[in-house]
């Protein structure tokens, strides 16, 4: 060390032992800086100490759904529900003969009713989101009814073979008029269909 460094260090002990004040302070900046490392330590311990929780969890509703022996019974049951969803789409190769579809249906519906002047109308065609393949196509349909029908008409979509979803119904009592759009949800036709 030179002459001038030792000269330095000298002043700051001298004036460490005469100053109380600046070694209350001092200890107090320590302190704070001790107290804030074992804060930051105690939310990284924490932290860890919720993310081995979260795993274990996981692991113990993981080994449960292992010691579960209907797995197979499960299998045939998804398997099951698959084929009875499956056979209630209808099949199209195209948006247009599905639209044509539909209207179709609707109209063979509407002609064993009571229903007057009826004119349907193609709604929305579209791709339902998170399925692949599968659309969804909406009809339109106005006519005036007498009373009784509207029960009639939505029994008989219900009955239908396959899946038909009434997304709205206005009935206006006063003019016998009802308003119906009902969406079906197809599928292209399969290779074996082809």
């Amino acid at each position: 060390m030179t002459g001038g460094e030792n000269t330095t260090i000298r002043s700051l002990q001298i004036e460490l032992k005469e100053n109380f004040r600046l070694r209350m302070g001092l200890w107090s900046i320590g302190l704070i800086v001790l107290f804030y490392l074992a804060l930051v330590q105690s939310v990284r311990v924490e932290d860890a100490y919720l993310a081995f929780v979260q795993q274990a969890e996981r692991l113990d509703r993981a080994e449960t759904l292992l010691q579960q022996d209907d797995w197979v019974s499960r299998a045939e049951a998804e398997n099951a529900a698959f084929e009875e969803l499956s056979g209630k789409l209808w099949q199209a190769e195209t948006l247009g003969l599905a639209q044509a579809s539909m209207q179709g249906a609707l109209g063979a519906i509407t002609q064993t009713l009571n229903l007057r002047n009826s004119r349907m109308r193609s709604g929305t065609a579209q791709v339902v989101e998170g399925v692949d393949g599968v659309w969804q196509i909406q009809v339109q349909l106005d006519a005036q009814y007498s009373s009784g029908d509207e029960l009639g008409l939505l029994y008989q979509m219900a009955q239908s073979s396959k899946l038909m979803v009434v997304e709205r119904l206005d009935l206006q009592p006063n003019s016998r008029r009802l308003s119906l759009i009902v969406s079906g949800y197809f599928t292209g036709l399969q290779e074996e269909d082809l």
